[in-house]
């Protein structure tokens, strides 16, 4: 089930132009491997945010394809391996339209949100917690009856090319304000994990017998409280922490402003109430099987140029 062997592999990235994508797509190229990148917009505009100086431009073919249209696949023919860095829900469909007839081996994203999200009262992220329940469920099923060894990861919060929402939406609020809100103290634990930390473990899954057929939380390398999240923030975007307590309804309040906005559209009050509570999650399994060794927090506070 692993891909070692005579000669370079081909494996298809579906969801290639997120911030994961950023690192993953250099580092397979770097491993050998021949790149099939997946993406519903063509190469110019799904690499505009990567920058000039990325490394994987030049090392990948391209294909725009729209995943949640699966009929007449053709991009992943002849491919060893498929990663998957889109909607988990958008997969099973894919596979049972016999998309991934040659692919012996999948790793593919979820989410920690599917904990930290399930008494959520929130319309929006009960749909996100069904999706990812589904999505799992039909990841394990569909590949079981293709015989493709599987492996599922589901980060915590996400960061690390400045391509985020999870820090950048905290970094435009320090630039434009000066200050900070939290709902209360801001003690709630989290453990960010950067994007390329998360590209490493793809590469390193793939040709790890012991992840087949199994998910991992993958967590960042460090647990600090929320506060200390910003305040690490602050400093990397040059200015001094300014963290002012305010209450969760007006936190929520200003939350379902932005949530007007089509990038935000996901955001509401339960994000608010959400600062007070521990999201950590052990990534010693996958330390085990595949050595996953993350790196601490390190903000990252601006997008590639």
């Amino acid at each position: 089930m692993t891909t070692s062997g005579p000669g370079p592999k081909t494996v298809v990235v579906t969801g290639a132009a997120s911030q994961v994508g950023f690192f993953l797509l250099p580092r397979l190229a770097a491993a050998g491997f021949r790149v099939v990148a997946v993406s519903r917009r063509p190469q110019a505009e799904a690499t505009a945010s990567f920058g000039r100086g990325w490394p994987g431009h030049d090392s990948t073919r391209w294909v725009t394809a729209d995943l949640e249209r699966p009929a007449g696949t053709t991009w992943s023919d002849g491919s060893h391996a498929w990663i998957h860095l889109g909607p988990l829900h958008l997969l099973p469909p894919v596979l049972d339209s016999g998309g991934a007839a040659s692919v012996r081996r999948l790793v593919a994203f979820g989410s920690t949100s599917r904990f930290t999200k399930a008494r959520s009262t929130h319309p929006r992220e009960r749909k996100l917690v069904a999706e990812l329940e589904a999505g799992e469920a039909g990841l394990a099923r569909s590949c079981a009856a293709r015989d493709i060894g599987w492996t599922l990861f589901r980060p915590t919060l996400i960061y690390g090319a400045g391509l985020d929402r999870n820090v950048m939406v905290i970094v435009a609020a320090i630039r434009r304000f000066g200050v900070f809100p939290l709902v209360g103290a801001g003690q709630g634990l989290r453990q960010p994990v950067h994007a390329d930390d998360l590209a490493a473990a793809c590469v390193a899954a793939l040709d790890s017998p012991a992840s087949v057929d199994r998910a991992y939380d993958l967590s960042g390398g460090e647990v600090l409280a929320y506060r200390e999240m910003v305040s690490r923030i602050f400093a990397a975007a040059g200015r001094s922490p300014r963290l002012v307590p305010v209450p969760a309804v007006a936190v929520g309040f200003a939350l379902w402003c932005l949530s007007r906005l089509p990038r935000y559209r996901d955001f509401n009050i339960e994000m608010a109430r959400r600062m007070a509570d521990d999201m950590v999650f052990s990534h010693a399994e996958a330390t085990r099987d595949f050595g996953y060794r993350p790196r601490s927090f390190q903000p990252v506070v601006e997008r590639p140029g």
